[in-house]
């Protein structure tokens, strides 16, 4: 399966930053190869000299984190051509994720007040290009104004999509990563931790024995 990875300098919602770069992407490339030979392929803004699809100007300025709605774009699904998955580089895979996205649309539903969850999900060629096709100075503040939490591209998801999509979560192998609940012992059956907030799998691999092994 092709999954893509987004690499860019901006502004998220969140006053932590975490310098994401190169590495991240050539250690979830291996992971994925190594889980199942998935192929990762990583779309960048032109500050990183790496292979793969450059962003345009006017999607690598956006902010909070919504260049990453360039991938429901049909200018994108044209270049990636045929289903992929998206996969953010905060992630450790432990297991072959293919099986988990194999079919139509699905999303990962991990967040707090909001249905979806975009550091992980899977689209096939066509599907719901409403998420870029609406995108709008007007339509994001109006979207600001009627979310309670606003957390950028995963807001504005579903503020379009709206709920009752296909969903994956814990149940199926797919945790939010929390120091004190999983520094020590990875949960059995864990296909991908995902660490959001303020960490990331190369800090946590000086403290974690299990993400030191499996981020490589």
């Amino acid at each position: 399966m092709r999954f893509v990875c987004w690499l860019w300098r901006g502004v998220g919602c969140r006053r932590e930053a975490i310098d994401y770069g190169p590495e991240h992407v050539h250690v979830l490339r291996s992971m994925l190869a190594r889980h199942g030979g998935h192929e990762l392929v990583c779309v960048h803004s032109a500050d990183f000299d790496i292979p793969g699809p450059v962003m345009p100007d006017d999607v690598s300025h956006l902010p909070d984190f919504l260049p990453k709605l360039w991938a429901w774009s049909p200018e994108f699904h044209a270049i990636v051509g045929g289903r992929f998955a998206s996969i953010d580089l905060d992630a450790v895979v432990l297991g072959d994720l293919g099986r988990l996205l194999a079919d139509g649309f699905r999303i990962w539903d991990y967040a707090s007040g909001e249905p979806y969850n975009t550091s992980l999900f899977a689209l096939g060629q066509g599907q719901h290009h409403e998420v870029w096709n609406r995108l709008s100075d007007s339509a994001l503040t109006k979207a600001k104004q009627t979310t309670a939490r606003w957390t950028g591209d995963q807001s504005w998801v579903a503020h379009v999509l709206g709920t009752g999509h296909p969903t994956f979560g814990e149940r199926d192998g797919v945790i939010c990563y929390r120091p004190k609940s999983h520094r020590e012992n990875c949960p059995d059956g864990t296909l991908a931790a995902f660490f959001c907030g303020p960490y990331d799998p190369r800090s946590e691999a000086r403290c974690s024995s299990w993400v030191n092994e499996a981020w490589r």
